[in-house]
């Protein structure tokens, strides 16, 4: 989109205060204003898109506090929340909008003066850090968990620098990159990489975080890898998935019992460390939409995860499941 100037953007507010607030039609606008009834529609469209209009529903995500209980019960979550699906035919982008909605809400609650949280990527985590509106400001650091990735994953919605810096931006707080692949296969290149120094003080504070947020993804023969979009080859993937794979969380694949997959491919990550995931800070896990039951059950049993954000469909097959 062309940058606007003053007096465009001016023209577009009117617009839009006419339209949302006066509750005017938008035939009757373009007539008042002399223009095209698509010229008053494209200048509320770009109202939305540039954060001109923003709306704000008055009323809560429906949760199962059923599912929330038994989720904590069968796996010994510290938290759970779930988001009740409320369509007969799941949309996926409606529910990861809403599990995003959810963690957002949940990240605003229990966030505190001098957290240090890190993030990984993914659409959930775009939609919750799209969906931030902290009640108060908070003077938080926002730490980038993993590596970037390559340019068949890198988008301005799903980069994970930029979701790092939108989040300390909306919480005003500080941001701190990890300016460096999520993967090196070659052990000598990785090794050189990892002395830089800023990429040691990257990992020396991600090695510090109180919260790790992250989304969960599933690794099937059908499915898409999409943060190792570019890394891997389909016959690697096969070669994942025969080893046991289920599912990765923060570049880790992991099996059904949530054990780390005995691969090289698990040795060459850059970022939060594996162990430190099971034993460190609290894991919140935002992950549903499509069906993850078999990855977010083995980061269960695996104990990867103390918050599920997660819907109600799979809520449901999760608690019909074996316990771990």
């Amino acid at each position: 989109m062309r940058q606007m100037d003053d007096e465009e953007l001016a023209v577009i507010a009117e617009i839009a205060r006419m339209y949302y607030v006066e509750g005017m039609s938008q035939l009757d606008i373009a007539n008042m204003l002399f223009f095209s009834k698509a010229k008053v529609s494209r200048a509320l469209r770009i109202a939305r898109e540039e954060g001109i209009v923003e709306f704000h529903i008055n009323y809560p995500l429906k949760r199962s506090m059923r599912l929330e209980s038994e989720l904590k019960r069968r796996f010994g979550l510290k938290e759970a929340l779930v988001v009740t699906d409320l369509y007969s035919s799941q949309n996926t982008d409606i529910s990861i909008k809403r599990i995003g909605e959810m963690a957002a809400s949940y990240l605003n609650e229990i966030l505190r003066d001098g957290d240090m949280i890190g993030l990984s990527w993914g659409r959930t985590m775009y939609q919750t850090v799209r969906q931030l509106k902290p009640s108060s400001p908070r003077k938080i650091q926002v730490m980038q968990l993993v590596g970037n990735s390559t340019d068949a994953y890198n988008s301005q919605e799903l980069d994970v620098t930029s979701l790092v810096q939108r989040m300390a931006q909306a919480f005003q707080g500080t941001a701190t990159m990890l300016y460096a692949p999520m993967y090196i296969n070659s052990d000598i290149v990785r090794r050189e990489l990892m002395k830089e120094q800023l990429i040691q003080k990257a990992l020396d504070k991600i090695n510090q975080v109180d919260y790790v947020l992250t989304g969960i993804a599933d690794v099937s023969l059908d499915g898409s890898l999409n943060s190792w979009a570019g890394y891997l080859t389909e016959q690697k993937k096969r070669d994942l998935i025969k080893k046991g794979a289920v599912g990765y969380l923060c570049g880790y694949f992991f099996d059904r019992d949530g054990n780390k997959l005995q691969d090289p491919i698990n040795d060459k990550i850059i970022g939060i460390p594996f162990e430190k995931l099971k034993n460190g800070p609290r894991v919140i896990a935002a992950a549903g939409g499509v069906d993850k039951t078999h990855a977010i059950c083995g980061a269960l049993r695996g104990k990867l995860i103390d918050c599920l954000i997660t819907d109600s469909r799979i809520a449901e097959k999760l608690v019909g499941t074996q316990g771990s």
